[in-house]
């Protein structure tokens, strides 16, 4: 069953597998919560590392090969029109060097030779690279025109163009986007700092005024202490709670609900502008997922280094 799996739910059913071992463990042998709880988020980063990595590296490889489907395709149009049937340009192609695509050339080329008709080939071939709608679309137009009887050479050529003026559009703006990701990505290491700087700030301000007797620091009718102490069965309480366990800092005090507040809004915040950040810049929110990874493991360093050396609040 386990060969069975595609790549993608091997790499996930392993990553699981290691994190639950690796959870168990610890459980079995520390019993400490603020401990579990960061080993916790390290099996996170177990489990979605691996597998946003392999997406990832599947993306690049599809636009590796949409780089250089166009260069196939004209040279393809080019020795159709000298006089060379379709089977014999694909055997032509195999002597250039196309990059990521030259396996599946050979493997087009094999078949072709195997006497496997061009259709069914040509079938083979738009299979393995599904994910990409263009190259989709182009095997598509190739098998409709072929079946057709039309002039091959011609459609090849002009797909081809078409194809070469879309990567230089797509070029021409990812270069002018790139400039507003970085502009993200400065935003969002600015409001970090400044969640720290008023974690570092604001709470001790909130714990004096507590101090004295007032049960909760009020400012202009709104009241700064802990809302957990109060109503301690909402919906983030147990959360922050459990933040609080891993930060070291202590359960139940102003100092637990304002920095896991904090931190619960700068882990959404790395997640949608990361996301956001590869739809802009790549145009796939699966290359966004490099940006949330990155700024995630941001906002757990710099939190647990703060909290380690005493920076935060207790």
């Amino acid at each position: 069953m386990f060969d069975k799996m595609d790549s993608k739910r091997r790499i996930l059913a392993i990553s699981l597998l290691i994190s639950t071992l690796l959870i168990v463990s610890v459980t079995f042998i520390t019993h400490d919560v603020g401990t579990i709880m960061n080993v916790g988020i390290l099996c996170i980063f177990i489990i979605t590392g691996p597998f946003i990595l392999y997406s990832y590296t599947e993306f690049m490889w599809i636009r590796a090969v949409e780089r250089e489907f166009p260069n196939f395709m004209r040279d393809i149009a080019n020795s159709k029109s000298s006089g060379m049937t379709i089977e014999d340009a694909i055997d032509m192609a195999t002597k250039t060097n196309y990059g990521k695509l030259n396996p599946e050339i050979a493997k087009f080329r094999n078949r072709l030779s195997w006497g496997i008709p061009f259709l069914r080939c040509l079938e083979l071939f738009g299979e393995k690279f599904k994910k990409s709608s263009l190259i989709t679309q182009v095997v598509s137009i190739i098998e409709e025109s072929y079946k057709s009887g039309g002039d091959v050479a011609s459609i090849l050529n002009s797909t081809a163009r078409d194809m070469m003026i879309l990567r230089e559009v797509d070029d021409e703006r990812r270069s002018m986007v790139r400039q507003h990701v970085m502009l993200m990505y400065g935003i969002f290491f600015m409001f970090l700092l400044i969640s720290l700087a008023i974690i570092y700030i604001m709470v001790p301000i909130v714990q004096s005024g507590q101090s004295q007797g007032s049960g909760g620091m009020s400012v202009a009718a709104f009241d700064f202490g802990n809302p957990c102490q109060k109503t301690p069965m909402i919906f983030p309480c147990g959360l922050f709670e459990a933040i609080c366990s891993t930060l070291a800092i202590s359960s139940g005090s102003i100092s637990c609900y304002y920095t896991s507040l904090f931190f619960s809004m700068m882990v959404i915040l790395s997640i949608t502008t990361g996301l956001i950040a590869g739809q802009l810049g790549e145009n796939s929110a699966i290359a966004g997922s490099k940006h949330a990874v990155i700024m995630l493991a941001a906002v757990f360093i710099l939190f647990l280094f703060f909290a380690r050396v005493g920076i935060l609040p207790s």
